[in-house]
């Protein structure tokens, strides 16, 4: 429920207290607004047996004041308001209501109405006087009293009306009841606060839906409204009834709800730009009844405009969105140009920055507005921002994880799941005051003295917030504020406004952190290829291939930005794979690629041309079900290979006429899903590993020569990844499962099955000896994290590697990458996220400085790294889902990341997508003097045990059997495990299954023995139940 408990209070206004956010949910979720959309509310008016004698507990006597002006003029400051307070009087504020949102909405939005009863004096009257719906006296029965009060009007007019009203006809529902609303502050404890009612209130605090027409319509949520907001004249309801519309188009207001105090201010009447809106009598031109110069102020009369998110979130508004260097120009919301009234500059997946340009007319040009008033109704002006604080250029800071994350319990400027300290929160949405000084809200802003009067200065906006030349014109990392994300990440972004206040300002915008040219925009797209470099036209620098469904958009981009269209009359499902398949470029620049299009294997040669393979004699035809790889089989010269929904893999399809082999194996009757290059018995020829939809595993040696060596029983969307695990000469296979799990696989098939990790797997496996000890780790994606798991199947101790909670990573799907960035002989992964950032972590787990970089939007394919103008340090490339293409010098970031060693750096392992690891690990020789059992690392995890199990676990310094022994504090013997051949020089572990255990304290005898000695070690655990 919106409640409208608002006041004065030494100049600082209070701004709406939401009961429930049921229509803010909405807000989220709804799709935006028809070019036209017509709104018909239905209008009642209801009153309340007559005080007699006048209750003091309530403002006025229960019914509406149907004076004359002539009667009531000496109470009056202003003749606004004025009485009678007929269905005329309410007639006129509803069109107040359309014009505003004509206005705003340029003409998108249409209200209509009907004002009941239709007789113009009369109203529905309730049987309960009004003080029965009074302020309770705690929020439940404040709620309950003002749900009651709305049902109650909706049933006395179905009731009065009958067969004559028919709801069903009417989009959305106001009730006015006699009286004033408890906002207006006169202090009598019984009056009513003004509220919007929702579907959850009324389930909540009354019977559920309103039933009327014979039970044929139901009312779900509605306006509650009183006669008047002030008994001088000096207060309107426009701002109110604005506000409240608002919440039933489902916009949800604005405000820092938790501490009562303003979000963005008189920006929006979403916050206190609405209800409480200051207007200046004098500034209008308009002249008090009581002649006394002090009596100037207006509240309430011209809401000031919708800000730019809200009117984009409604459909009205459709920003421009600028990803590279420009300069633009930004017309205010009552210019009609072809010019965008809103710019969006995006920061990263979750967060962007909107620029709209407000101007106020009045302060701008000294143009007095004009204003229609209709029976001391205020129906319309042509400059609703006549009173915003300020004018020149508002830089909003727009975080849709806090805005999505919002609920009816946590709004989006006062989200509890985002608070820093008290009163401090990381709002969903907040202006970048240019001042830097934080007003807004601020309980701390400055003072200001006038009349013996202490009000809080700009707490509500102030005339320094806008950018604008004559103040404040830069926007960049370096000013206050500066452009960092709200996770205090570095943008680069740099905004300088060029103009002074005008209708039309000029904004000039810089990327720093990307070179000239970057990033590259693109068009959005379901498939998500990644990158892939070539030199297309030997001139020693590469490009950046980017794959499309959309057989006009195949696409290579420059390192300058420049993007060239490559017609390839077919689309491209899958990352292209590049290779010397025509042997005529060794040790030049020239290379071919490939790439599946649909149902035609396609090659581009020469940078210019292609060519096809030929027809299947299949009807309907099969299509390339895998993506392809430029393998060297089943020779030494690299082929083209391709996976085929029937189930066969072929080879050297795009090379007829050459001198190279062809062949073609059939494996069933299944989709081929991933294919990668090995050599499983350690000879000099490779074989291809192939797995299908069904889960079958088959090593090919050649033409109809294979081989089934393994059965996985779940399905994967992963190819294999190889390398020689152990370092024994073979080839090992890994596959991912969704849950997390691996099958490791040797030329006899299954050896290891490793255990799900929590949540499961989001990315593709990707392999490199991260702890430099001679043996390959396997790294994959998960929740907010990166699992490391070695050639036996264990996690790797001391990860996985976490990403920062606070930077909301979610599932990682984009495989990590890694390399050496800063030549200190230990590789770095590089992780890119959900949320458009890339992180740099070095062994331990630290973010190397200058990350993590920002992209435009989530992304979900592997990043590539390579070194692409020749210059022997790394470029770092990243496609986001917007259809973006981004790059970064890594040396630019910073110096010291000149390496140009790569583990793993783009999809597939390298530009041949054969899944296979293209770097040997050093070996280590093994330290034949250390212990069997390095003390500190024999642990038992977790300590204490509140589970089912534990693990036991220790690095083994040589070939050695493990028995372990389990004592209790008697030094009883509870169990033994054991273990005949861990791996040596890494970690092993063994389950312990306590489910059976009592709490209590017990020791675990960890003993080593080998032929030449024996060791032990002893672990305390307790286990606590």
């Amino acid at each position: 429920m919106w409640i409208h408990p608002e006041e004065r209070v030494v100049g600082r206004r209070i701004p709406f207290k939401p009961w429930c956010f049921f229509f803010f949910a909405v807000c989220l979720m709804s799709s935006p607004l028809d070019a036209v959309e017509t709104w018909h509310i239905l209008a009642v008016r209801v009153s309340f047996p007559l005080e007699d004698p006048d209750d003091e507990t309530t403002s006025g006597n229960g019914t509406f004041d149907l004076r004359s002006f002539e009667e009531v003029r000496d109470e009056y400051t202003f003749p606004y308001g004025i009485p009678p307070h007929n269905r005329f009087y309410f007639e006129a504020h509803l069109q107040a209501l359309s014009n505003y949102y004509r206005e705003v909405s340029q003409g998108q939005l249409n209200i209509t109405y009907a004002v009941y009863p239709r007789d113009p004096q009369t109203s529905y009257q309730l049987t309960d006087p009004l003080k029965e719906y009074g302020n309770g006296r705690t929020k439940q029965e404040i709620a309950e009293r003002i749900t009651r009060l709305f049902q109650d009007g909706i049933e006395a007019t179905d009731l009065a009306e009958g067969n004559d009203l028919n709801f069903g006809e009417f989009d959305a529902f106001a009730v006015f009841h006699a009286g004033l609303g408890a906002e207006a502050g006169q202090q009598a404890p019984n009056d009513i606060p003004s509220a919007f009612i929702n579907l959850v209130d009324l389930q909540t605090y009354g019977s559920g839906p309103i039933a009327v027409d014979n039970g044929t319509t139901n009312v779900a949520s509605g306006m509650l409204l009183p006669e008047r907001i002030s008994t001088d004249g000096q207060g309107g309801l426009n701002g109110t009834l604005v506000r409240f519309f608002a919440n039933q188009l489902g916009v949800p207001a604005l405000s820092n709800f938790e501490d009562d105090l303003p979000a963005v201010g008189d920006w929006s009447p979403m916050d206190t730009g609405g209800p409480s809106n200051f207007s200046s009598a004098a500034r209008l031109g308009l002249e008090s009844l009581t002649g006394e110069p002090a009596d100037t102020v207006l509240i309430g009369f011209i809401p000031s405009r919708m800000l730019a998110w809200t009117r984009i979130h409604l459909g009205w508004l459709e920003p421009r969105t600028i990803t590279s260097n420009d300069t633009v120009l930004v017309v205010a919301p009552h210019v009609d140009a072809d010019l965008p009234q809103a710019v969006k500059i995006p920061v990263s997946a979750t967060e962007y920055f909107l620029l709209e340009n407000r101007v106020s007319r009045l302060k701008t040009y000294g143009r007095i507005p004009q204003i229609e008033i209709t029976d001391g109704v205020w129906t319309s002006t042509d400059d609703y921002d006549a009173f915003i604080p300020g004018s020149g250029i508002l830089i909003w800071h727009i975080d849709d994880a806090v805005i999505n994350s919002s609920d009816q319990d946590n709004p989006i400027n006062s989200n509890l799941n985002y608070r820093i300290s008290a009163g401090q929160y990381r709002r969903g949405i907040s202006l970048e005051e240019a001042d830097g000084l934080e007003d807004i809200g601020n309980l701390s802003a400055d003072r200001v003295v006038q009349a013996g009067i202490i009000s809080l200065d700009d707490i509500e906006g102030g005339p320094k917030d806008p950018f604008y030349v004559g103040a404040s014109t830069l926007f960049t990392p370096e000013t206050i504020p500066n452009s960092d994300s709200n996770l205090r990440y570095r943008t680069g972004i740099a905004i300088e406004v060029l103009s002074p206040p005008g209708d039309t300002m000029t904004v000039a915008i810089r990327f720093n952190s990307q070179p000239s040219g970057w990033p590259v925009a693109g068009t959005p797209t379901l498939h998500f290829p990644s990158p892939r470099a070539i030199d297309l036209d030997g001139d020693g620098l590469k490009e950046i291939l980017r794959a499309s469904t959309d057989p006009s958009s195949m696409t290579a981009v420059h390192l300058d930005g420049f993007t060239e269209q490559l017609r390839m009359g077919v689309t491209g499902e899958f990352t292209p794979a590049v290779g010397d398949l025509m042997l005529d470029g060794r040790g030049s620049n020239k290379e071919e690629w490939i790439i599946a299009g649909g149902e035609t294997p396609v090659m581009w040669i020469d940078g210019e041309s292609f060519t096809t393979g030929a027809d299947w004699n299949f009807l309907p035809p099969p299509v390339i079900s895998a993506p392809p790889l430029i393998a060297t089989f089943p020779s030494g010269d690299p082929t083209d290979v391709w996976g085929w929904s029937h189930g066969e893999v072929v080879w050297g399809t795009l090379l007829q006429g050459s001198d190279m082999e062809r062949g073609r194996v059939g494996l069933g009757n299944t989709a081929i899903t991933g294919i990668a290059q090995a050599n499983l018995n350690g000879d000099t020829t490779n074989e291809l590993l192939v797995l299908d939809a069904s889960g079958q595993l088959f090593s090919v040696d050649g033409p109809e020569t294979f081989r089934q060596i393994a059965t996985i029983p779940e399905k994967t969307e992963w190819s294999p990844v190889v390398a020689d695990l152990d370092g024994d000469g073979e080839d090992e296979a890994v596959i991912l499962m969704p849950d997390g799990s691996l099958y490791i696989l040797g030329r006899e098939g299954l050896a290891i099955r490793s255990a799900s990790v929590p949540r499961g797997a989001g990315s593709a496996p990707v392999l490199g000896d991260l702890n430099l000890d001679g043996f390959v780790d396997i790294l994959f994606g998960g929740e907010n994290r990166i699992w490391v798991v070695q050639l036996n199947g264990i996690q790797q101790s001391d990860t996985p590697v976490a990403l920062p909670l606070k930077d909301e990573p979610g599932i990682i799907s984009a495989p990590p990458l890694i390399a050496d960035l800063d030549l200190d002989g230990s590789s770095e992964i590089l992780v890119a996220t959900r949320g458009g950032l890339i992180y740099a972590l070095d062994r331990e787990a630290n973010i190397l400085e200058g990350f993590p970089l920002s992209t435009t939007g989530p992304i979900l394919s592997t990043p590539l790294l390579d070194d692409l103008d020749a210059d022997g340090s790394l470029e770092l490339v990243a496609f986001d889902i917007n259809g973006s293409s981004h790059l970064w010098h890594l040396a630019e970031i910073n110096p010291l990341y000149n390496g140009s060693s790569v583990v793993w750096g783009q999809e597939g392992g390298g530009p041949g997508n054969t899944g296979h690891l293209l770097q040997r690990p050093l070996e280590s020789p093994p330290d034949t003097n250390g212990p069997l059992l390095p003390p500190n690392l024999v642990y038992c995890y977790p300590n204490p045990i509140r589970g089912s199990e534990a693990g036991v676990r220790f690095f083994l310094g040589g070939n050695a059997r493990i028995e372990v022994t389990v004592l209790n504090a008697l030094g009883e013997i509870v169990d033994r495990m054991s273990m005949d051949n861990p791996t040596p020089l890494i970690d092993n572990e063994l389950t312990w299954d306590t489910r059976d255990y009592a709490s209590g304290f017990y020791i675990c005898r960890v003993e080593a023995r080998s032929p030449n000695r024996t060791e032990v070690r002893f672990i305390k655990a307790a286990i606590i139940r």
